[in-house]
């Protein structure tokens, strides 16, 4: 994801770019009826005086994420509980009016069917291999040395184990949104075992309304303004 001056983020069939290079963000959460949501607030590139870049993030209970989007994708992660050490990941990419490329979308993720996943859809690069690491390519400085966004989650992911102490976790305040998720979800299992009802269950709001938000906006308007979708369309035509 390498700084541009564009005017949001911009999506190549290669890369990502961003118009921040701000690689310390003022992260602010908050609880929802659906679930949570949070903010990334990064100083931009462009008219930093008068401007923020941020990038929202949607958290829809019990299992779903809205991530920021790009100038080509709408995206969402999806991962699903199969048994006690394993989830389903589902990693989903949409627009809206124009569509998407597909074949463009797979080779972008690196999850080429036949090239990066087996015939049974298991990903080439695995915890078994290390993801294919390269280290020459991490000297050269590519930050991880994994091909691919979503292998590059996975290998976070998998390496930590089945079931991860999290009593040896030093969390700081770059990991606001993990400290909200755990105790929301610590709270909501909690609940269901007192018999309450499930989280994300009573919410009287329409999933398909909420949305995910990155772009520039002038400093101080409340990144809340942007939950949903009618008013990232407002946004949009401002």
């Amino acid at each position: 994801m390498p700084t541009a001056e564009v005017e949001g983020s911009t999506a190549t069939e290669t890369a990502w770019l961003r118009p921040s290079n701000d690689k310390a963000p003022r992260l602010e959460a908050e609880l929802t009826a659906f679930g949570f949501h949070y903010a990334a607030i990064r100083r931009p590139i462009v008219s930093p005086e008068t401007q923020d870049y941020i990038r929202t993030t949607v958290f829809i209970a019990p299992f779903t994420v809205l991530i920021p989007p790009n100038d080509k994708y709408n995206l969402a992660q999806m991962l699903v509980p199969i048994d006690d050490e394993n989830c389903m990941f589902y990693w989903v990419a949409w627009h809206p009016t124009a569509g998407i490329t597909q074949d463009a979308w797979r080779r972008f993720c690196v999850a080429v069917p036949g090239v990066d996943l087996d015939a049974d859809w298991r990903k080439v690069r695995n915890l078994s291999n290390n993801f294919l690491q390269d280290r020459a390519k991490m000297k050269a400085g590519d930050f991880t040395g994994i091909e691919g966004i979503p292998a590059q989650d996975m290998a976070m992911w998998e390496s930590m184990g089945p079931i991860a102490d999290r009593s040896e976790d030093h969390l700081g305040a770059s990991d606001v949104a993990i400290v909200q998720f755990r105790r929301q979800m610590l709270a909501a299992a909690k609940a269901v075992a007192a018999g309450q009802p499930a989280i994300g269950t009573e919410t009287g709001v329409r999933h398909t309304d909420l949305a995910s938000y990155e772009g520039l906006t002038p400093k101080g308007v409340d990144w809340r303004a942007f939950t949903t979708r009618g008013a990232v369309r407002s946004q949009a035509a401002e």
